[in-house]
């Protein structure tokens, strides 16, 4: 079934990039925006927004976990191919997303941030993108070792 293959790639990378952006967004330009407005109405803003970014958080979380489940065992065949460099990786990918989630579903805890929320959103910035050179680091490392073994089996079959 490639449509469900492509498809799940797909919502794969866009949760992520709206995660990304939303995170970026959130963090770096709304600040200076809701700066002009009194407190009352800055606070107001705030927790409106946030309560539509819990959601779009929430949804981006669970598709993430489905379709990264879902990627992985597609992929996990080739992960044997070479297990001491594509593992790492995976589980560095795997780490370093549910730290972000972690981070996530704390500051989106309960009706207001907590204290730390500022910090926490710039350290997860920075996690996520870790999160993705690794991903992009992963898909290359599998790419190359599938073509390397498709090399060598198509040499060791001979004429």
């Amino acid at each position: 079934m490639p449509i469900l293959v492509i498809l799940s790639r797909w919502i794969h990378v866009i949760c992520a990039c709206l995660m990304i952006g939303g995170i970026f967004f959130a963090r770096f330009v709304m600040p200076s925006g809701l700066g002009i407005l009194d407190d009352e109405t800055r606070t107001k803003v705030h927790l409106k927004i946030r309560r539509t970014f819990k959601m779009v958080i929430h949804s981006a979380i669970l598709l993430l976990l489905i379709t990264g489940i879902y990627n992985s065992t597609l992929a996990w065949d080739k992960y044997t191919l070479d297990s001491a460099l594509l593992h790492p990786l995976w589980g560095t990918h795997i780490l370093l997303a549910l730290i972000a989630f972690t981070f996530l579903l704390i500051v989106l805890a309960g009706p207001v941030p907590p204290r730390s929320h500022r910090k926490l959103m710039a350290v997860n910035f920075v996690v996520l993108l870790a999160a993705v050179a690794v991903a992009s680091t992963l898909k290359w490392a599998r790419e190359r070792v599938v073509a390397e073994h498709a090399a060598h089996v198509s040499s060791s079959e001979g004429p």
